[in-house]
C-alpha cells in the first residue's frame, strides 16, 4: 500500500526566494490595511451583485459630474474603483496559490500521517514479538494517542513524554 502521491522538497534558497517574494509585494502595497474585526462587521461591503453597480456608477459619474455631490471628490473615486479592481485580480491570483499550497500541505501532512501511522503498527508488531528498541519506539508513540482530555480528581499539568528518544540512537 504506497501513501506517496507526492515527492518533493523545498530548498532553503527556494523557501528564502518565496517569502522573500511575498515580502517584497507587501512592500509595493504599503497602504494593505488590517481591519479588526469590529470594523469588518460595522463597513459598508460590496457584494458580488452590487460590482456592476460600483462599476456603472463610475462611467456615469465620469460623464455626468454635476450629480455627484460636492464634498465628495470624482479623482478619490476613480483611484478607489481602479484599486478595487487590480487588488481583486492580484487577489484572484493569490488565491489560486494559496488553494494550492493549501491542497499540497494537505496532501503532504496526510502522507506524513499515515506513514506515521504505519511505523507506529509495525513497531507494535515487532514489540509484541519482543524487539525492545521496538518497544521503546512504541512506548514514546503511544503518548499521541492516549486521551489527554481532563481527568477527574488528577492534576493534568504535565502532558510531555517522558521518553527519552536518545535511548533509540544505537550506542557507538
Amino acid at each position: 500500500m504506497s501513501v506517496n502521491k507526492i515527492s518533493a522538497e523545498v530548498a532553503q534558497e527556494t523557501e528564502d526566494r518565496i517569502i522573500q517574494a511575498f515580502t517584497d509585494a507587501e512592500a509595493e502595497l504599503p497602504f494593505l490595511t488590517d481591519l479588526t474585526s469590529e470594523e469588518r462587521i460595522r463597513m459598508v461591503k460590496l457584494s458580488r451583485k452590487y460590482v456592476d453597480f460600483v462599476d456603472k456608477s463610475h462611467i456615469l459619474v465620469e460623464t455626468h459630474p454635476q450629480y455627484l455631490p460636492t464634498y465628495l471628490n470624482l479623482d478619490e473615486f476613480t483611484k478607489d474603483v481602479n484599486l478595487k479592481n487590480s487588488l481583486n485580480r492580484i487577489y484572484a491570483r493569490a488565491s489560486s496559490f494559496i488553494q494550492k499550497l493549501k491542497d499540497t500541505i494537505l496532501l503532504v501532512e496526510s502522507e506524513a500521517y499515515q506513514t506515521s501511522r504505519l511505523f507506529y503498527k509495525s513497531a507494535q508488531a515487532a514489540a509484541k514479538e519482543g524487539a525492545e528498541d521496538a518497544g521503546i519506539i512504541v512506548k514514546t508513540l503511544s503518548y499521541h494517542f492516549k486521551d489527554h482530555g481532563p481527568k477527574t480528581g488528577t492534576d493534568n499539568t504535565d502532558s510531555t513524554d517522558s521518553t527519552d528518544i536518545t535511548e533509540l540512537n544505537p550506542k557507538e
